[in-house]
């Protein structure tokens, strides 16, 4: 049986390629895409298939699939969905390992037998070993063959061939980041469009790629992803093989989260999750179409330069807007060591000494020629960025041969950012001088953010435990924290009542001050409905209590007080799988809005660093924050979680802990809701 990566093999080195649909119009796909195949320079053979045609152009035309007098590995469709199925059957009956699906109408359309007519596709494929790129997609490219199959603008032009793969599940972009490519000097190596992935994902031309000897970076643009942790471990893998990975992630369901009923289901967006994921990847992400093809690029020609940025500027407004943007952006720049503060500082005429630069303050190239050299040879440094204006030679020219010394001595890129624009021969003067020049401020610091990504965090080898048996139904409060308790999540003491003499008795036993709740199925915010009754100090106040909820069951629990509230949990994201949350708590968790997100699962030490990033990471790690070892005990508790999602695995949909009470106790769960998969 041949398998997906030997399919794309061929796909990508096909012997011959036939065009289902030839025509004669030179405005339908079928002419488009043959001609487009032929023009690339294609060495193999090119075939029409038409009933009614014998040639196009001087492309021989045959009646079907069958006929073409050699192998055929792939086949571009260029006819509607109604009578694609069979199209697709008639060449996996005469031998085709592949074909490109161009039409719409499958599970994208509002037509019912659109997604019937993509499950089908899904059963040929899989019974008939026939891989299938789309459908409603526009082809791939292969610059190295060179081969082209498709009917976007890019497929008509001679790409110039290099090292960036674009896996994409947009094909009308394809003109776009590739004339970007060019503009930049790049070279392309693969291109695929995954349209509706009814077979062939855009994971499987990553995986792919990465094992593609001319492909060196690999740029996804990406609507959702079919499996996260499969996209986790491709990255590790593309890592190993020195092919950065640099994403675009477009899209996103807002609405799917507002519906949700966990806090932590809406609080970890589908932004937030995918960001998450790219992150433990060592995944570079960008914001804009620019600065993806910006990003790939530059790392295929610096490759990944993990660290932080150098800066400087010929004024002091430009060293603080090129600051403004890195805080913007998220791009690090570097605290530089003493001894480079010292260095740098017995050069200067006045101000102060930073990270930006301003050269001004030197009093001219005699005594500022060797700042650049400086500040590169810092250790913190690994990506210098100069913002530049046009200057005449007698004034550029030294600051430029300084610049170039530091590139030099350094061996660490230069990139200079010139908003204005400047002449070609000026232009010309950076780049013999081995510096990029660039116009965009913001697209540039996207691609410097991509060559300054850290590795992956390894994937941690956590051993689930048995599975428990959960019921169809969210659990209740006392199910939910009886079941993490199990895990080792700190809860507080907790008695599940059936009478007001139970519950007497339960808060003897706990001890006053206690809280009173409402245990009631499929309700998940108590508070919400008034079911939550606090600080009752005695038991003329709890029975009053008891009576106000009128449940038949309740909850007693210790009244615990902290300095603090926070909330933990853990939800289902689409395409990226389970994920862990920690946030400031309480109820208004969704207001504050200000959570951190991991997916699982992940390590106590990419845990401490993310957290320690937050809103509560920084509080609880503040010199005014009065208790020792809360981040510890907080990262104890998620990692417990942890743990209790990965023994539930796919039957798992959400856990919330709100709050989590944060203090001399360290982190204690008061309220928590367990949400099965259905």
């Amino acid at each position: 049986m041949t398998t997906k990566q030997d399919a794309l093999h061929a796909l990508f080195h096909p012997r011959a390629v036939a065009v289902i649909g030839a025509s004669d119009d030179d405005t339908k796909h079928g002419f488009i895409v043959l001609t487009n195949i032929r023009n690339a320079g294609f060495p193999g053979g090119v075939y029409g298939i038409s009933r009614r045609l014998k040639e196009v152009q001087g492309i021989p035309c045959l009646p079907d699939i069958a006929s073409v007098p050699e192998p055929v590995d792939t086949a571009f469709l260029a006819i509607p969905a109604e009578a694609t199925v069979q199209a697709v059957k008639d060449c996996a009956a005469a031998g085709l390992t592949s074909v490109i699906v161009g039409s719409a109408g499958y599970a994208e359309s509002l037509d019912a037998g659109g997604a019937e007519r993509q499950r089908e596709l899904q059963r040929i494929a899989t019974e008939a070993n026939i891989r299938i790129v789309g459908p409603n997609c526009n082809g791939i490219y292969n610059a190295h063959h060179p081969l082209s199959i498709g009917f976007n603008t890019a497929h008509a032009k001679r790409q110039k061939a290099g090292g960036v793969s674009i896996f994409s599940h947009s094909g009308a972009l394809f003109d776009a980041m590739a004339g970007r490519l060019a503009m930049l000097g790049a070279g392309l190596s693969l291109f695929a469009s995954a349209g509706n992935e009814a077979d062939l994902s855009v994971l499987d031309y990553m995986e792919y790629g990465i094992g593609h000897a001319p492909t060196r970076v690999i740029a996804l643009l990406i609507d959702s992803l079919e499996d996260g942790p499969r996209f986790r471990e491709l990255a590790l893998r593309a890592h190993a093989a020195g092919k950065p990975v640099v994403a675009l992630k477009i899209g996103g369901s807002a609405a799917g989260a507002a519906a949700a009923v966990a806090h932590s289901s809406r609080m970890a967006g589908d932004s937030a999750s995918y960001r998450a994921l790219m992150d433990v990847s060592g995944v570079s992400t960008v914001r804009t179409l620019e600065g993806l093809m910006t990003a790939a690029a530059l790392l295929d020609k610096y490759g990944r330069r993990p660290g932080k940025l150098g800066a400087l500027s010929t004024s002091g407004a430009g060293a603080s807007l090129i600051a403004d943007r890195c805080e913007a952006l998220g791009v690090s720049l570097a605290n530089l060591t003493d001894e480079t503060h010292a260095a740098i500082d017995a050069h200067k005429m006045f101000s102060r000494i930073g990270n930006p630069l301003d050269l001004g303050i030197f009093g001219g190239m005699r005594r500022a020629g060797e700042i650049p050299a400086l500040l590169m040879a810092d250790p913190g440094v690994s990506v210098a960025l100069g913002l530049m204006h046009s200057m005449n030679p007698w004034q550029g020219d030294p600051i430029r041969d300084a610049l170039a010394k530091g590139r030099t001595e350094s061996g660490k890129p230069l990139l200079i950012v010139s908003p204005g624009g400047m002449p070609p021969s000026e232009r010309e003067a950076y780049t013999s001088r081995g510096m990029d020049v660039f116009t965009e401020t913001d697209i540039l610091l996207e691609g410097i953010g991509a060559l300054l990504t850290p590795p992956p965090a390894a994937i941690p080898a956590e051993v689930p435990r048995t599975a428990p048996t959960l019921p169809a139904r969210q659990l209740t409060e006392p199910e939910s924290l009886g079941l993490l308790l199990s895990f080792g999540v700190r809860a507080v003491p907790t008695v599940e009542c059936p009478s007001l003499a139970h519950t007497l008795s339960a808060a003897r036993g706990v001890g006053y001050p206690v809280v009173l709740k409402g245990v009631v199925e499929d309700v998940a915010h108590k508070s919400d409905l008034g079911l939550v009754q606090v600080n009752l100090a005695d038991s003329d106040s709890l029975e009053a209590a008891y009576a106000v909820l009128g449940c038949k069951n309740v909850i007693v629990q210790k009244m615990i007080k902290g300095d603090l509230e926070a909330i933990a949990g853990v939800t289902r994201s689409d395409g990226v799988g389970l994920v862990l949350l920690a946030g400031l708590g309480g109820i208004h968790a969704e207001a504050l809005g200000d959570a951190v997100v991991w997916p699982i699962p992940v390590d106590r030490q990419t845990i401490e660093a993310k957290l320690a990033t937050s809103s509560l990471g920084r509080v609880i790690a503040s010199q005014r924050w009065r208790h020792a070892g809360t981040m510890k005990a907080m990262v104890d508790l998620l990692l417990a979680l942890q743990r209790v999602a990965l023994s539930i695995g796919d039957g798992l949909e959400a856990i919330d802990i709100n709050p989590v009470i944060l203090g001399a106790s360290g982190a204690v769960a008061v309220d928590a809701l367990v949400i099965p998969r259905r």
